[in-house]
């Protein structure tokens, strides 16, 4: 399960799965100790008119995950994400914790926006849009493992 959030193939492959575009994996360096994950990619959003200031259609997204490996086969990762051009701060956890047979992928993120009025709508919407892609990670990764 590590391998699918720290390889470079996997990464790219999930990427495209889950719609984007100009993927290219900046750093994939892993170690017994954990590993530094950082990639960018295009990505698609169903933007409302009042955000079209902030978001397009197409939105470059730079992701950064700092894993750690812990003794007892847990994996955890500082993770933010950074929209070009869109003032939102988006920063969380993943956590991969070994549960029977398989694991369980924990999954804490905030979504923080200071722009007066329209900055709690915008949050609101990236956040919807978080929610999204998770789900759809989560259904990719459910159908890598079923298969494998």
């Amino acid at each position: 399960m590590f391998a699918l959030f720290t390889d470079r193939k996997a990464i790219h492959a999930k990427q495209e799965a889950l719609g984007a575009r100009k993927i290219r994996i900046e750093k994939c360096e892993t170690s017994a100790d954990g590993a530094v994950v950082s990639f960018v990619r295009e990505l698609p959003a169903d933007v409302p008119g009042l955000l079209s200031k902030f978001l397009q259609p197409w939105n470059t997204v730079e992701q950064t995950e700092q894993w750690t490996c812990y003794a007892d086969d847990v994996y955890q990762a500082e993770l933010e994400i950074d929209i070009a051009g869109v003032p939102v701060t988006i920063e969380g956890t993943l956590e991969l914790e070994p549960l029977g047979d398989g694991c369980v992928n924990h999954v804490r993120m905030t979504i923080d926006c200071g722009i007066p009025f329209v900055g709690k709508t915008l949050a609101e919407f990236v956040a919807i849009d978080c929610k999204r892609l998770i789900a759809d990670e989560y259904d990719y990764i459910s159908e890598r493992l079923d298969s494998a």
